[in-house]
């Protein structure tokens, strides 16, 4: 009799962080002894796996099991990554990348150094954080590449998050609270269709910086937010109903007032009005850097 076969779908990163473990560090421990305490080694960056959001549908495309291997400037090059790729050989068991630490972080924030300007933050887009940041690093002695990545998991300084939070909350109320019901009575379907989607994507970028989390790329947003620990499940089902109603009136003032409650729990606002825009105000007002606080909030 044939075995059943099993088709439980096992996720990437945990792939990757077994085959670390058994195959990859020990063949570079005895292959490279004079490399490995300078390596980094996980699987952070771009790709459902790094996220923890693949599934059996991600078998279609990049469904390789990945280490990517980190090395400091200064330790060789190119002649470096050679031996690393020499040291654990031609596997069937996965792909192994080798990258120069300032290179990798360079691609995402486009900068050389950490971030530390507001100016350098807002540079940066905020899916690239995300990825940046997500995944889990398995192996890292010198600490060289987790010291930068600390630095971006350390969220953004307070006067950025709160410029961010008023584009946010300034376009959750203009789009869903005002905009929407008049482009519905008007018959608008088009509009009304745009104001509920420039609602959606505001109201996630909302969520994510209260939980003070990077959001990332559009198609994993939602799903994201259904694991942060503030309004994380209300919202994504609420999110669920405003993006499949005809009508979303009653379910874009209930996100937004549990935005607004949520602001008072964290006392970024006390005002007691029930539209987001008038909040916006507030949170500009305690903006400490003045060039800052003049940015055009639309633009966010």
């Amino acid at each position: 009799m044939n075995e059943p076969v099993n088709n439980t779908y096992i996720k990437g990163l945990e792939r990757s962080s077994m085959w670390w473990m058994i195959d990859v560090a020990p063949a570079l421990q005895e292959r490279t002894p004079e490399l490995y305490p300078y390596i980094a080694a996980g699987l952070v960056g771009d790709g459902s796996d790094c996220f923890g959001f693949d599934d059996d549908i991600s078998r279609d495309h990049d469904a390789d099991t990945r280490v990517k291997i980190w090395i400091p400037i200064g330790i060789g090059g190119e002649a470096a990554e050679y031996r690393i790729r020499t040291a654990i050989g031609m596997s069937t068991k996965g792909v192994v990348s080798v990258e120069e630490i300032p290179h990798f972080y360079r691609r995402y924030t486009g900068l050389d150094f950490s971030p530390s300007t507001w100016r350098e933050w807002f540079a940066i887009p905020q899916h690239n954080l995300a990825a940046a940041t997500n995944g889990d690093v398995f192996y890292d002695a010198s600490g060289r590449f987790t010291q930068r990545r600390d630095v971006l998991l350390d969220y953004y300084p307070a006067d950025v998050r709160l410029k961010l939070l008023e584009g946010a909350t300034l376009q959750m109320g203009q789009a869903g609270q005002y905009n929407y019901s008049r482009c519905l009575k008007r018959n608008e379907i088009v509009a009304a269709s745009m104001a509920k989607n420039i609602f959606i994507k505001n109201a996630l970028r909302a969520i994510f910086l209260l939980n003070k989390r990077y959001m990332p790329f559009y198609k994993w947003a939602h799903r994201a937010a259904r694991e942060l620990p503030i309004l994380g499940e209300e919202a994504a089902v609420l999110l669920d109903r405003i993006a499949t109603e005809q009508d979303a009136t009653e379910d874009i003032e209930i996100l937004s007032q549990a935005v607004i409650d949520e602001l008072h729990r964290q006392q970024l606002s006390s005002s007691s009005a029930d539209f987001l825009v008038d909040h916006a105000r507030i949170l500009r007002e305690q903006i400490i850097e003045p060039e800052l606080r003049k940015e055009n909030p639309w633009k966010l």
